[in-house]
């Protein structure tokens, strides 16, 4: 075999390795029983179907608990938790995202809020094709709200000098890693001064890090991807809003995370 030969073998192998990208979808859930089966069926109908779907119930107070459990127990490729107290999203996350996965660098995590939900049917396979086409680590992208479409690209300047803690906040949804760039993160990372997982602002907590690991390998996907329902009464941006301020100030202060290199 010629080396014209071996290299067009190997890139072949590599594609159809890229190509088999499983995602591992979270979905954190609190009294969100007019928004979850909204969000559970736009995860449904997905063209790409190598996923698995964990969905854990904070605790809630209404009927979010039966209402997922609806949707999953018919599904076999979901599963449902529900907390005996509340322990707060991003230690529900944080547990998920620490069980075992068998290829961590072909595995790409994603978070969506259980009262939000995928803007189309084609979300995961637009996603799937970018880290096809790029080798990223992570991305983050575009979003609707009832302000409108939301979401910018973190500056030349900013991504090649790691300066991300200092910059407006622009990692937002839809928001997707490589498992084994999660598994780099130093969990006391995401731990406040009080040494509990943030409570809020818990978003930066774990893009900070992984976008100053990932430096270059990440990227921007213009396409609207997401749908963020800022008209719950009950988000965190509007009645914690001075908690999310101060655990940002807070966040924004920790050790800068070098780049790290994967394969």
């Amino acid at each position: 075999m010629n080396l014209f030969n071996l290299r067009f073998t190997v890139k072949k192998v590599d594609q159809k390795q890229n190509q088999n990208l499983f995602f591992n979808i979270i979905v954190p859930l609190f009294n969100a029983e007019q928004y979850i089966e909204k969000c559970l069926k736009s995860i449904l109908k997905q063209s790409y179907k190598r996923f698995q779907v964990q969905v854990v119930d904070d605790c809630s107070s209404d009927s979010s608990y039966e209402i997922a459990s609806s949707i999953c127990g018919v599904n076999k490729n979901f599963k449902i938790f529900k907390n005996s107290r509340r322990i707060g999203a991003l230690n529900n996350i944080s547990n998920l995202l620490d069980t075992k996965i068998k290829e961590p660098s072909r595995t790409v995590d994603l978070i969506i809020d259980g009262d939000d939900y995928l803007y189309s049917g084609d979300v995961l396979n637009i996603v799937k094709e970018k880290y096809l086409e790029t080798n990223c680590l992570i991305t983050y992208g575009s979003h609707i709200s009832s302000k409108g479409i939301q979401g910018k690209k973190y500056p030349r300047l900013i991504r090649e000098f790691n300066l991300f803690r200092k910059y407006f906040w622009y990692g937002s949804h839809l928001r997707t890693f490589r498992h084994d760039l999660w598994l780099a993160i130093n969990p006391q990372d995401l731990l406040n001064i009080n040494k509990e997982y943030y409570p809020v602002a818990w978003d930066l907590a774990m893009m900070f890090p992984m976008l100053e690991m990932a430096v270059k390998r990440q990227e921007f996907i213009s396409e609207i991807l997401y749908v963020y329902n800022d008209n719950n009464p009950i988000s965190d941006h509007k009645i914690k809003r001075k908690e999310q301020i101060l655990a940002a100030k807070e966040i924004r202060k920790k050790q800068i995370y070098n780049k790290r290199n994967f394969h």
